[in-house]
């Protein structure tokens, strides 16, 4: 007696290979648009506090009182949520006719 699996698939197995696509799809924009923006951000504070002193820095027309380390710290963030900005606006411009207007809808 030979048993051959149901190849067929149904409708939950259709939709988990959607919905395992999609995630794929999130991980694989996340990583292309943070990975990049994290290497620019670390250059730009690089250059950026070569060129300015931390503890010379103002904010709102009063002096920042933070140490070095935090300030460093602050500025990368800042410069990596530009850049991430950018990389996912480019990203998000890349998008293809089918994708901004699905024919479903």
């Amino acid at each position: 007696m030979n048993i051959t699996p149901n190849t067929t698939p149904n409708a939950s197995t259709k939709l988990s290979t959607k919905l395992s696509t999609r995630a794929d799809d999130t991980v694989k924009n996340l990583a292309c648009v943070l990975w990049p923006s994290f290497l620019v951000a670390g250059i730009a504070v690089g250059v950026f506090f070569t060129m300015v002193d931390p503890q010379e820095l103002y904010l709102f027309g009063e002096p920042v009182h933070f140490s070095k380390i935090a300030t460093y710290s602050v500025g990368f963030f800042c410069f990596w949520a530009l850049c991430a900005a950018s990389s996912g606006l480019s990203l998000w411009l890349q998008r293809s006719a089918a994708q901004v207007n699905p024919p479903g809808k």
